[in-house]
């Protein structure tokens, strides 16, 4: 389950991190892990087209060169095939890794990103004073990273200078750790927010929980 991937004092740091960026600056981080973006389940139906037109074809070159032995009749060419689509896709639907490694990374961007801002809505984000809000969007399974922030944070950050936060934290998910990527990001967050003019305000109080939201 994904909880188990952040122990107890994991998550703590992970707060403890987002407190200290959060009395710094005047933003507002909120970090959110997702176990993944889509279940990519029309790509187990693709593998499984694929594997059975690939069968079929390697059935009738065998036939063309006499190659086919006497004892497959046509019946038992449907059922071997049939077999073989049937094991394809039940393989494809229990890996799921597999299932993303065979779509398009268009396709895996966007759907990636389509859910980032579901959860920029969901976690109620855009929901500060100053629109100072940001959403660190992690989705495990594709192995990406997608930082999203509020009007008053695009002002003067653009998505380009999020790409050191994003690698920050790809790298910690490839090299198994990820608690330190994650640390890493929320510093250089915090760099980016006080560099560009958003210190903290007399006024200024925690508006959105510190803790990071982890997908059941």
């Amino acid at each position: 389950m994904a909880k188990q991937i952040f122990t107890t004092d994991q998550k703590q740091r992970i707060t403890d991190a987002v407190a200290a960026l959060e009395k710094e600056s005047s933003g507002e981080l909120v970090l959110y892990y997702a176990k993944n973006s889509d279940s990519y389940r029309e790509a187990a139906w693709k593998l499984t087209a694929i594997m059975g037109i690939t069968s079929v074809l390697a059935t009738a070159l065998a036939a063309y060169f006499w190659i086919l032995p006497a004892l497959f009749t046509p019946i038992m060419l449907s059922v071997v095939i049939a077999s073989i689509m049937l094991a394809t896709y039940a393989i494809a639907a229990l890996l799921p890794v597999l299932r993303v490694a065979i779509t398009n990374d268009a396709i895996i961007e966007h759907r990636v990103l389509t859910k980032a801002r579901d959860m920029f809505l969901q976690e109620q984000v855009f929901d500060t004073v100053d629109r100072t809000g940001i959403l660190i969007f992690i989705s495990a399974l594709e192995r990406k990273v997608v930082v999203l922030g509020d009007s008053g944070i695009n002002e003067k950050i653009t998505q380009d200078d999020w790409k050191n936060v994003v690698q920050l934290v790809i790298d910690g998910i490839k090299q198994k750790q990820m608690t330190n990527g994650i640390l890493k990001a929320v510093e250089v967050c915090k760099n980016l927010l006080l560099n560009n003019g958003f210190t903290v305000k007399p006024n200024d109080s925690n508006e959105l929980p510190d803790a990071i939201r982890i997908e059941e």
